[in-house]
């Protein structure tokens, strides 16, 4: 022990500890911070008398890490140094080193706000920037300032933002361990290697395995992104590899004694292919290892704020993960790490904090108890705004927060169970209606999954887990039944599944779609579920997970639930108004007496005297859908709205915006009173739109549009002819080209701002040419047109020259008679 790097600084952090009330500490992978900094700061003058609480972040490492140092003292866990996490505690009054886990440094501070007896609190492996652990840190810094100046903090990691925390910590000093206890080399793919991504991950890594065993010495440790990966990994190497070759898997989900097996060294000429998650990243050392594999990837949980639901979501890993991934391989001697992705592969400095993409909903009933607001508290970084007012309106829909955003008698219980508040609405409901054994089974299937391919029907997944219940989770269901005051049951009643997850998930209960083609959440997300899954039938679900990005989820677990359920336990979600709905196939507004639930239709009526203005703000609702097309136009109104248009485009302060999306947009100020006592499209017919338009612009207005953009204009032959504005930018005159002999240049409305575009057309009115410029086409081009057009149309006149020449709208002997 005396050989880890660590121990070369103990004596300047154990200085600057007595000097200061916050450090920071960066070690790197292997130095031996976790196991030998608590041990070495016992016998501090500042700290005598009181306790260290370490904060680690996973349950694995929290225990080897406890176990460890009393080894080292010659002593079992529980008497100096013992551990506290969820279903499992091992201290006594001697002990002096507390390492504890998520939630729990939280439940003490609550517990009693001035963390009497402590004299130091150590934050383990704080680059993991979990939503405990910053949330840990800002009330234990909260209770330094206010309760106990001379508490005392620490805040290890080997991959730090060294100095946003240092800055966090109003400047705290910063103690460096430099170096590795043993160098690790460095392989990544060839560039010409394709990456394998998160469906080919487990067998590019299992084979990347039988490589390194038969190149390299020691055991090995394989980083996977998630269960489903090392199930896989697992399969393929143990129908490749000998005896002498142990695959051992190691995820959270596992009994502790598997996990004991998997870190513990391989036997006397065997070797180890350890398949892990990123459980073993930090803070365990797996002994005898040499070689890591690590795939690039991690399983992490993205909380989507719009469904209320968790997304798990597979992506790359940050620079700092890796950095600790490859450090696992020299922690005894010098190893290598295969990296499966290319050395040019950029990845993130640092992995995204919590507080950015989880559930924010534990943490502000945390901090209603606490008394403060987020931006209360020193925080490394901000809680989203949208996320807390989403946490917010979730604990005043369980009834933990008052209308003041105070914490309720509810909400006070549920803090007292210490899990999180969907499920402690739960435990607590079902206390008062004897579901408690089966709100404690749910609970533990929610939290801990303890099976692999686990069936959808939660009623199913109740009974296999009263039947096989998991040794490592017998603890944890006796203190929750404790906690409610409730006995097992001989058998659960696994018709309570649904009843139970809706009063968890109210706002993921779901209604089959009228269509059948799927489910519709309460907080409007859609989900499916496959056909041949007997939960299929039913119209009603309550869901407690699902996965999947896009539009539509796939449902991972849930349960039947009946309406009778929902109108007896859950009438104070169902919300009725009259609805107008618009009926596509028949053109026309049907007016309905709704209940809803959320987003879901839940019952509807039809309303037999509906109110007129319902009526007609449903017709509005239908000309959306359809646009303006849905409206009567005819050629002048149609020629009218081009005119305003052209108007709006030049001169935009004069009329409002006539575009089709700022019509649309606007039909209750504009349409609305024209459209009362209609109900369909049929009815719509009877509409004015020119008067209507008249209508919108005002008189004076009109008065004034008429001469700027008027609806003729009078050409050099006395005729009178319509100007086209269905291009804003350039209205068009079309003409024949006999009646503008004379012009010189294009004529100009819009008090002269705006020429027109002339379409210059022949006898038969077919285009001849499209000019701004009349003066060249005249020099130009007309000598051309006429050398063709005295041919073709002898009949009409074709003068040499056409500045000087009669203007006409007649033929040759027409304009001789005359």
């Amino acid at each position: 022990m005396t050989s880890l790097p660590i121990h070369t600084i103990l004596s300047d952090l154990k200085s600057v500890l007595a000097a200061n009330n916050s450090v920071i500490l960066q070690a790197d992978p292997g130095a031996g911070k976790t196991t030998v900094v608590p041990l070495a700061l016992l016998d501090e003058p500042w700290l005598k008398g009181k306790r260290i609480v370490m904060l680690e972040p996973r349950r694995l490492a929290a225990r080897a890490a406890a176990l460890r140092m009393a080894e080292t003292l010659g002593e079992k866990v529980g008497e100096t140094v013992g551990y506290r996490m969820k279903g499992e505690t091992k201290v006594s009054p001697s002990t002096r080193i507390e390492v504890v886990t998520e939630g729990v440094l939280t439940r003490i501070l609550q517990s009693d706000p001035e963390l009497g007896g402590v004299g130091l609190v150590i934050f383990d492996e704080f680059h993991e920037r979990s939503l405990q652990g910053d949330l840990g840190l800002a009330l234990t810094l909260q209770c330094q300032e206010v309760f106990r100046d001379d508490l005392k903090i620490l805040v290890m990691s080997a991959t730090l933002e060294g100095e946003r925390l240092r800055a966090l910590l109003g400047g705290a000093p910063l103690v460096r361990s430099e170096g590795r206890s043993h160098p690790v080399e460095i392989r990544h793919l060839d560039i010409k290697t394709p990456l394998p991504g998160p469906k080919g991950v487990a067998e590019a890594a299992a084979k990347k395995v039988l490589e390194a065993l038969k190149k390299e010495d020691g055991s090995l440790l394989v980083f996977l992104p998630g269960v489903a990966e090392i199930s896989r990994a697992a399969e393929y190497l143990r129908e490749r590899v000998d005896e002498s070759v142990i695959v051992a898997p190691l995820f959270g989900a596992m009994e502790a004694r598997a996990q004991r097996m998997a870190i513990e060294p391989a036997p006397e000429g065997r070797r180890k292919v350890v398949l892990a998650t990123n459980i073993a990243e930090t803070s365990l050392t797996i002994e005898g290892v040499r070689v890591v594999i690590d795939s690039g990837l991690e399983r992490r949980v993205r909380y989507d704020v719009a469904s209320g639901m968790d997304r798990y979501e597979t992506g790359f890993i940050s620079t700092d993960s890796a950095i600790q991934r490859a450090g696992r391989a020299g922690r005894t001697a010098p190893g290598v790490c295969y990296r499966l992705w290319h050395e040019t592969h950029a990845l993130k400095p640092h992995r995204e904090p919590e507080i950015l993409t989880s559930d924010l909903a534990p943490m502000m009933l945390e901090l209603a108890a606490w008394g403060t607001e987020p931006e209360e508290l020193l925080l490394l970084d901000t809680a989203p705004k949208h996320a807390v007012e989403e946490a917010k309106s979730l604990l005043r829909e369980l009834q933990m927060l008052d209308t003041k955003e105070a914490l309720t008698p509810h909400g006070e219980a549920a803090m007292r169970l210490g899990t999180h508040p969907r499920i402690a609405h739960m435990l607590l409901k079902a206390k008062t209606m004897d579901m408690a054994y089966e709100a404690a089974l749910l609970a533990l299937l929610w939290q801990e999954r303890p099976f692999k391919n686990a069936p959808i029907d939660l009623g199913e997944q109740m009974e296999r887990l009263h039947r096989q219940m998991p040794r490592r989770l017998e603890a944890q269901l006796t203190q929750t039944l404790h906690r409610l005051q409730a006995r097992p049951k001989p058998s659960p009643d696994t018709q309570t599944a649904g009843l139970l997850t809706a009063f968890a998930y109210p706002d993921r209960i779901s209604r089959r779609r009228e269509n059948g083609e799927g489910y519709l959440s309460a907080a409007g997300k859609g989900l499916r579920l496959p056909r041949e899954n007997a939960l299929a039938v039913s119209e009603w679900l309550a869901v407690a997970e699902s996965g999947g990005g896009g539009s539509v989820g796939t449902i991972r677990s849930a349960a039947r639930l009946s309406e009778k359920t929902i109108n007896e336990h859950f009438g104070y979600l169902l919300a009725t108004k009259e609805r107008v709905v618009w009926d596509e196939k028949n053109g026309r507004v049907e007016a309905r007496e709704v209940t809803t639930l959320g987003s879901i239709t839940h019952k509807s009526r039809p309303i037999p005297d509906p109110d007129p203005g319902l009526l007609a703000r449903g017709l509005l609702e239908g000309i959306r859908r359809k646009g303006l097309a849905a409206l009567p136009w005819d050629k002048v109104s149609t020629a009218m709205l081009q005119r305003l248009r052209f108007v709006h485009r030049h001169m935009p302060d004069m009329l409002p915006d006539m575009g089709e999306e700022a019509l649309l947009v606007s039909l209750e100020e504009w349409l609305l009173p024209f459209v009362e006592g209609m109900r369909s499209l049929e009815d719509l017919k009877r509409l004015d739109m020119k008067m209507i338009l008249t209508g919108m612009v005002g008189w004076e207005a009109a008065q004034k549009f008429d001469i700027l953009a008027p609806e003729r204009i009078g050409v050099p032959s006395g005729s009178k002819i319509a100007l086209d504005y269905s291009d804003p930018e350039n209205p068009v005159l079309p003409v024949r080209l006999q009646e503008v002999y004379g012009w010189s240049e294009s004529p100009r409305i819009l008090e002269g701002r705006v020429a027109l575009t002339l379409h210059l057309l022949s006898p038969a009115r077919r285009p001849l040419a499209v000019t701004g410029d009349l003066k060249s086409f005249w020099q130009n081009i007309y000598p051309d047109v006429r050398k063709e057009m005295r041919g073709r149309y002898p009949r009409h006149y074709w003068p040499e020259d056409p500045f000087t020449a009669q203007p006409t709208r007649k033929t040759k002997k027409q304009m001789e008679r005359s």
